[in-house]
């Protein structure tokens, strides 16, 4: 399966996605440009594919800003969930499988 990792900050007042252009939330005005977060992300994904967001430094010290992240990754996980139905059950039987290992070393 693919994988998309993407470092989310602060610039300019507003949450942007490290690389990836015409896509940003203002914190003072937050309004979510469903198509912009689409093309962004989502646009040209022919195989399954996770897509992971991580956050930046400063993005985890603004309370507020952190919380809109939070619902961004929220939206993006869900999307992922619906793009990929057998991801949730490969990430359970993979911590299944991480939990035995643990065991049987023990």
């Amino acid at each position: 399966m693919a994988q998309k990792a993407y470092k989310v900050g602060l610039k300019d007042g507003k949450i942007a996605i490290e690389g990836v252009d015409d896509f940003s939330i203002d914190i003072e005005d937050p309004k979510l440009n469903v198509g912009k977060l689409y093309s962004a992300l989502f646009a040209g994904i022919d195989e399954p594919t996770t897509i992971s967001l991580e956050p930046a430094t400063e993005l985890k010290q603004d309370r507020k800003a952190f919380s809109f992240f939070e619902s961004l990754k929220k939206i993006v996980d869900g999307a992922c969930e619906k793009m990929n139905p057998g991801l949730v059950d490969i990430a359970k039987k993979s911590e299944g499988l991480d939990a035995d290992d643990v065991t049987k070393r023990s």
